[in-house]
């Protein structure tokens, strides 16, 4: 009887005392009827019986938890982590084919309320328009101060001509302003919005599949495991069946890793790194709108001189700065 043997047999849960009781302190023999015991009493016994004690009482020592790691992969098959790499391959791929279902019903949902928030958007649309066309009713009302005292100090001396340059350059750009800060304002919160969503979503999906109890215990385990190797405690000879376990481990989690990324980037490209058609062709219409408006707005501010209006602002300015002098 080898300690090899002795260890297998311990491995295996069966009571090492027990074992070589039967083995070999045990012998059944019956002898007309009768049945009687003989213990043997050779050396070889007696040593052997001795070790296998020792050994017992090593292994059933208490180990806490926060020193405790496996001493093969015995004790690590407990559980989930028996499963063999096709049942954890099959596993993944069952999960990724639900993930492409769930993405699809995702991007639907969301896809609806992009189309909600648009409608919203036309009734916000209306105000705005509305808020504008009162706002430059008077133009010289919302331009400040500090740029008729500077900027148009010398229109004081403009005619027609250079006033209308003026209106249709400087003049409009103060009005479509208006615009550019409003729509700005919409694209950044609905492209916010999508990329909040869509983050949000794929990193609950990537964490369900990662917090599945088996992977959760498998992946402490060799982590435990790579620790025991990079430390050097680990015998490079006695763990060769483990450590091949191990790569394929490794080699796993790179595919559905690989895999993973893969899919999510092709996705970033929809909420991400894209624009949406519907809203462009809807901010295309309105600027047209809104260009058209100003079109008009410049063209009755021509027609009407209301340049004038501005000129005696300009000069009150002007005679409150040198009064001030």
């Amino acid at each position: 009887m080898t300690v090899t043997k002795i260890i297998h047999y311990y491995n295996s849960k069966v009571s090492l005392l027990q074992y070589f009781t039967i083995s070999n302190m045990r012998q059944t023999m019956s002898s007309n009827g009768r049945t009687f015991s003989v213990v043997s009493s050779s050396p070889s016994t007696v040593i052997i019986l001795s070790l296998a004690i020792l050994i017992n009482k090593i292994f059933s020592a208490p180990v806490t938890q926060a020193n405790h790691y496996p001493l093969n992969t015995l004790e690590y098959l407990h559980g989930a982590r028996e499963k063999t790499e096709e049942w954890k391959e099959n596993r993944w791929n069952n999960w990724f084919q639900q993930l492409e279902e769930e993405w699809t019903e995702f991007n639907y949902t969301l896809e609806n309320e992009k189309e909600e928030w648009i409608r919203g958007n036309e009734k916000e649309w209306d105000n705005f328009l509305t808020d504008v066309e009162k706002k430059w009713i008077h133009l010289s009302r919302n331009i400040d101060n500090e740029y008729k005292r500077t900027a148009l100090a010398e229109s004081l001396t403009w005619n027609e001509t250079m006033w209308r340059v003026w209106i249709n350059t400087e003049g409009r750009d103060f009005i479509e302003k208006e615009w550019r800060q409003w729509i700005t304002n919409k694209e950044s919160y609905l492209y916010s919005w999508v990329s909040r969503e869509w983050v949000q979503w794929k990193d609950e999906k990537i964490q369900e599949w990662k917090n599945n109890k088996w992977k959760l215990e498998e992946n402490e385990y060799w982590e435990k495991y790579e620790k025991k190797m990079k430390s050097g405690k680990l015998s490079k000879f006695l763990n060769l069946k483990e450590k091949e376990k191990w790569l394929k481990w490794k080699d796993r989690n790179r595919r559905e890793k690989e895999q993973w990324l893969n899919w999510v980037q092709t996705k970033d490209d929809i909420y991400i790194n894209s624009k949406w058609e519907k809203w462009k062709k809807w901010k295309n219409y309105k600027r047209n709108l809104f260009y058209k408006w100003v079109d008009a707005y410049v063209n009755k501010w021509i027609h009407e001189k209301q340049w004038y209006v501005l000129v005696n602002e300009v000069k009150e300015l002007t005679l409150q700065k040198d009064d001030s002098m």
